[in-house]
């Protein structure tokens, strides 16, 4: 385990990688390296949660313009990435990174989730000075099927998914997300069985909020996923309804900004959703905006401009009539 307090002055060598007990074995491709050399300057961690399921994380500093391979077995993979830039595959997929903007020096996080059914290497580039901030969660099959019950609806989008090889899903992870993976990296120093519990609190919440993206009625992929086309449709409705706030959105400019008929637009959403356009716009805004709420402490007012209502009070009847309670209620 290397979670030091003071990260800049640890540092990890090749050696202490390879005994790393729940790491995978990995190809040293270049440059060539001793066993005592030093490889990253920061904290590192790999921690088998219980069977089936493990988190690795890392704050640290590439000291070298590093290339490595591994084997990774069949797994349910998600990972959030906060700072930094690799080049990174597994397989022919490349896997995601934050985007820096110079001007304001700040990145702009990503996470991904992925379906990975048969053995497949992953390949890593790293240059020399990056520092990436990352945690990836990884599931095996039998873990992700004995904690699905089949009976649960809720559980097939997960499954289908899940069925695919390299069927993937990115998203900017909202603030909350972005809290549970810093506090992963952050984890306190507390006994092996505490550390072990934080952690194993801050990874079931990732993994809860990384599912949400399957589950019927909310922001990502639809109750019943469609072909590869219906696929990307559904993306750029998605894309498009997470850009908007301050006005509401007709099923016209739904329509016209994501490259569709009124009608192809409809049908799409009642194959996939059984709701209608407007329905389908009130929830996901709605959704949106308890979300908001929910994690991202938005004052009501607020959160009302991001759901497109210019009323609060509208907001309020409208939220209280999807869910059941109201916004002040939920806060």
């Amino acid at each position: 385990m290397f979670v030091p307090i003071d990260h800049n002055r640890h540092y990890v060598t090749k050696e202490d990688l390879t005994d790393q007990p729940n790491a995978r074995p990995v190809r040293w491709l270049a440059p060539s390296l001793e066993t005592d050399d030093r490889i990253l300057r920061g904290a590192i961690d790999f921690v088998k949660i219980e069977e089936g399921l493990t988190v690795h994380f890392s704050h640290a500093e590439d000291l070298h313009d590093l290339k490595i391979e591994t084997e990774c077995e069949p797994r349910f993979c998600v990972s959030v990435f906060l700072e930094g830039t690799v080049e990174a595959f597994i397989g022919g997929m490349r896997i995601p990174m934050p985007r820096y903007d110079a001007q304001a020096r700040l990145w702009t996080p990503v996470a991904i989730a992925y379906s990975q059914n048969r053995c497949e290497t992953f390949m890593r580039q790293a240059r020399k000075g990056m520092r990436m901030k990352k945690v990836t969660i990884s599931i095996s099959r039998e873990w992700l099927s004995g904690h699905m019950d089949i009976s649960d609806p809720g559980s097939g989008p997960v499954r289908t998914f899940s069925a695919s090889h390299l069927e993937h899903v990115s998203w900017t992870p909202s603030a909350h997300e972005v809290t549970l993976a810093e506090q992963i990296i952050a984890a306190p120093n507390r006994s092996p069985f505490q550390y072990r519990l934080y952690l194993a609190a801050r990874v079931y919440g990732l993994l809860e909020n990384a599912f949400r993206h399957f589950s019927d009625g909310q922001a990502g992929q639809p109750a019943r996923i469609s072909g590869g086309q219906d696929r990307q449709k559904l993306q750029a409705i998605e894309h498009y309804l997470s850009g908007q706030r301050g006005h509401w959105v007709t099923a016209e400019e739904l329509a016209s900004q994501t490259g569709m008929s009124r009608n192809s637009l409809q049908r799409l959403l009642s194959r996939a959703f059984g709701l209608s356009t407007s329905r389908f716009i009130r929830r996901f805004m709605l959704e949106k905006a308890r979300e908001a709420l929910e994690r991202d402490n938005m004052t009501i007012a607020e959160a009302a401009h991001i759901a497109g209502y210019s009323s609060p009070a509208n907001f309020s009847t409208a939220f209280k009539r999807e869910f059941g309670l109201t916004p002040k209620q939920l806060k």
